[in-house]
């Protein structure tokens, strides 16, 4: 590139720079190098082919997230690093905290992206480094950890629910054993429940995995609004979150049949429902209810809780939660589900006044 040559030459002479330029183009890992306005003065081979860039495209004074395709960069009049997202980009903290020592950083980066109207979310681990004999420049390296945090996230989240359903489960099981001919309508529903729940959250998991990959398939049914709040109503009403909590349901549809994919919306709601309730302490209520606005069915739930802004600024990403390592992933599915496969809108609305509300409007047919 020779906006490097031009740069760097006046410090290193023209054969080291050549040296540079042909040794990163030779590594498999990604890596570019960064001005002190952090603007791309070369990106090797590996970057550009990642990203989709074609190799004669110009990229002098793009930034990182412009290369990236990230959509905070892509949105109207944003510069990379400008936007109120950014305050919270992990390749934004590598670079800041860079350049005021200009020693090594390592830092992670979730980069969310939109390739050809699908979303991709990845997990990137950037090193920024001291470029030789020049302190105005850093060199950028990228490694794309992505499917390891997706595995230990699935893994984490998957064995966190299914104990705690099965402790539950067993807890029931023991006060039925423990008083066999005391055993009451209420502790067997319970019982039946919460082995629906464990089956569920197997069931969960094993989507999520195939949505991920391209490859879950739709199955479109005919679907009657009061029916499915109640159906939900019961999936949720057993487990850890809604203790002490109340479920409110109500149809403004009356009773609005559509179709589409029961068991993916169901999902989508249920992790609704379930952040609903663990933002809220005992002894308080969530709303679930459906409206019809005439060309979509909106359901939203409801709570009294506010969100902070900053926490409003990283909802969506797959692997951000305010709820600890355990966690991270039930928002992003809402919007996954929601958006690429039921071809909704999956968002939220939140004030100190009003609460919180998560809806999702959808289609009346996915047919």
């Amino acid at each position: 590139m020779e906006q490097l040559k031009r740069v760097l030459e006046n410090k290193i002479s023209p054969e080291t720079v050549r040296f540079i330029k042909d040794l990163l183009s030779t590594a498999s890992s990604v890596v570019c190098i960064l001005n002190r306005d952090n603007e791309v003065v070369y990106a090797n081979s590996t970057l550009l082919k990642r990203f989709g860039i074609q190799l004669d495209q110009g990229i002098s004074s793009m930034r990182f997230g412009q290369i990236a395709g990230c959509v905070n960069s892509s949105a109207q009049n944003s510069v990379c690093g400008s936007g109120e997202r950014c305050q919270y980009c992990g390749a934004n903290y590598a670079f800041k905290d860079f350049w005021k020592e200009t020693e090594t950083v390592i830092s992670e980066c979730r980069l969310v992206r939109n390739q050809d109207g699908v979303t991709e979310q990845l997990d990137l681990e950037i090193t920024a480094s001291p470029f030789p004999s020049n302190d105005n420049y850093m060199v950028v390296s990228l490694v794309d950890v992505t499917d390891k945090k997706r595995r230990e996230i699935l893994e984490r989240i998957f064995f966190h629910d299914i104990i705690n359903i099965a402790g539950s489960l067993k807890g029931v099981v023991d006060m039925l054993t423990a008083e066999p001919g005391a055993a009451d309508k209420e502790l067997l529903g319970i019982t039946s429940s919460l082995s629906d729940q464990i089956l569920e959250e197997i069931k969960a998991q094993q989507q999520l995995i195939k949505a991920e990959k391209g490859e879950l398939k739709l199955v479109v049914e005919e679907v009657m609004m009061t029916d499915f709040l109640i159906e939900l109503k019961r999936k949720i009403q057993y487990s850890d979150s809604a203790f002490e909590r109340t479920i409110v349901v109500e149809d403004h549809t009356n009773n609005i049949q559509f179709i589409t994919d029961k068991v993916l919306l169901t999902r989508v709601v249920f992790n609704m429902a379930k952040n609903a309730l663990e933002a809220i302490p005992r002894g308080q209520k969530i709303l679930v209810n459906a409206k019809n606005t005439g060309n979509v069915i909106r359901i939203e739930v409801y709570n009294n809780s506010f969100i902070d802004r900053d926490v409003q600024m990283q909802l969506f990403q797959r692997s951000f939660s305010t709820k600890g390592d355990n966690r991270g992933i039930g928002t992003y599915s809402m919007k996954m589900l929601g958006e690429r496969y039921l071809k909704g809108w999956v968002s939220f609305e939140t004030s100190n006044e009003s609460g919180t509300t998560f809806f999702i409007e959808i289609p009346l047919s996915l047919k």
